[in-house]
């Protein structure tokens, strides 16, 4: 049984587990930039409180921002920010005003909002949640669930018609089950966050399962998670859409296509790694149901859409010659993706890997198998309390059975495995940087990048490794 739905003495909202880094004297990209960010990343020392008592209390007190658009919430284990953004894209291109609310945030605060596919401006967001102040202080509302309520505000502010939400944690009681929705997108299912969702996965899809209501749901999940799913969209009287019973696909090697029951959507890009092409997938599927019944619009070119679409920390490329990928992976599911995808691209040089993460996510053991194809490894600590220090990371490559092995190396911070890397890859070589993203964020903020705008367009490495080295 999960933690959330463990019956317990203590009610679901006095249950506190440890929140999002961002307190104290932190180092940027982690430190507040301002006094409200400052307020805000405080609100982490309540930790996560499941529960909605919270944030149902910050809606009323704001007269209730989220009934004054359409509302898609995206859940899952791995793949709901990147859906959230796809789905945001396409509606965008079919002439919706969007906002789009996704976690964590990689390099500011305020990334966490997009109006329009770009950044709320830090102004509009930090006076929002400042008039929230009083609010919060009343309901005694975590961090997340402030972020939750000031970004729906700024967002009727905006004037938008339309509110993707990615769910924070699980589903059931997370904030983002006070919104009412159109429809539901459930990405799949695999262990993560199990001290609080529960140790299998069948509990964890319960939790996130928590959020129908009787909106439609579009999923993508394995079938041994069928049933289960199939059964509580029946009882929630959501009409329930299996992405593989109701689309195929023809993967034409570089586009693909993909065919529902009422059209065909021609020419879509070829993404690295394809659970990003399951994501988009997924995204047409369900604005082509909605778009049938009327409630929203699709564009006039998905694929050209889907191109345009801006995807950061997901097998993102922000430097070539050498290519430096950046994965937001952090679990085992997600990492075995990201170097899967990784070793089978194209590359002349050698293939790198920068590794680190937190001392509370398990990687597993594929992650182990795949990390001895690269040609090189460097681990390396992230600069915050909750990371895998240097002594927990040569741990985990003993563990893997890469501890003999002659192109691993485990520094002892950061800064030297970035200098190392930058006196030694060639124009030829490829990195990949993953495990958490706090290592891609803090990576990003070492290689010059100050926001995500930043990394729209690939940069030459040259000038910003050669930065590294001094």
């Amino acid at each position: 049984m999960s933690r959330m739905a463990d019956p317990d003495a203590r009610p679901y909202e006095d249950i506190s587990y440890p929140g999002e880094p961002g307190l104290g004297e932190a180092r940027p990209p982690f430190a507040a930039d301002n006094e409200t960010t400052r307020w805000l990343f405080a609100l982490n020392r309540k930790g996560i409180r499941p529960g909605l008592k919270r944030i149902r209390g910050l809606l009323e007190d704001l007269g209730h921002p989220e009934r004054d658009y359409r509302i898609l919430v995206t859940a899952g284990t791995n793949g709901k920010g990147s859906t959230t953004r796809l789905l945001a894209r396409l509606l965008q291109d079919a002439g919706h005003r969007v906002a789009c609310f996704t976690s964590p945030h990689l390099l500011r605060v305020y990334e966490r909002l997009a109006l329009d596919d770009r950044p709320v401006d830090p102004d509009l967001f930090c006076r929002t949640a400042e008039s929230l102040r009083p609010s919060v202080d009343r309901h005694q509302a975590s961090w997340f669930e402030t972020l939750t309520a000031t970004s729906l505000a700024v967002a009727r502010e905006a004037g938008v018609d339309v509110f993707c939400c990615e769910t924070g944690l699980g589903g059931r009681l997370d904030a983002s089950n006070a919104l009412p929705h159109e429809a539901l997108l459930l990405t799949g299912v695999s262990l993560d966050h199990q001290h609080i969702l529960g140790g299998t996965v069948a509990e964890i899809a319960a939790e996130k399962l928590g959020l129908l209501k009787g909106a439609p749901l579009f999923t993508a999940v394995t079938p041994e998670l069928r049933a289960q799913v199939f059964e509580a969209a029946v009882a929630a009287g959501s009409p329930c859409h299996f992405l593989d019973e109701l689309a195929r696909v023809d993967d034409r090697g570089e586009a693909w296509d993909l065919a529902t029951r009422r059209r065909r959507f021609d020419g879509l890009p070829a993404w690295r790694p394809p659970a990003l092409r399951r994501n988009a997938a997924l995204a047409l599927l369900c604005l082509d149901e909605l778009a049938a019944a009327g409630v929203l619009d699709l564009p006039p070119d998905p694929a050209a859409s889907l191109r345009a679409a801006f995807l950061p920390g997901r097998f993102q490329r922000v430097l070539e010659e050498p290519d430096v990928l950046v994965d937001t992976a952090h679990n085992a599911e997600a990492l075995g993706v990201a170097l899967t995808a990784f070793l089978e691209r194209p590359c002349a040089g050698r293939r790198v890997v920068l590794f680190g993460g937190l001392a509370d996510k398990e990687p597993g053991e594929e992650t182990g198998r795949l990390l001895a194809r690269a040609d090189a490894v460097l681990a390396a600590p992230i600069g915050l309390p909750r990371s895998r220090n240097p002594g927990q990371l040569k741990s985990l490559m003993d563990r893997w059975g890469l501890a003999e092995h002659n192109a691993v190396e485990v520094h002892e911070n950061l800064v030297t495995a970035l200098r190392t890397l930058a006196e030694t890859l060639a124009s030829r070589d490829a990195l990949l940087v993953c495990g958490s993203g706090f290592l891609v964020a803090e990576v990003l903020h070492a290689l010059g990048f100050r926001s995500l705008e930043d990394t729209r367009g690939t940069r030459a490495a040259g000038s910003m490794l050669k930065g590294l080295r001094t």
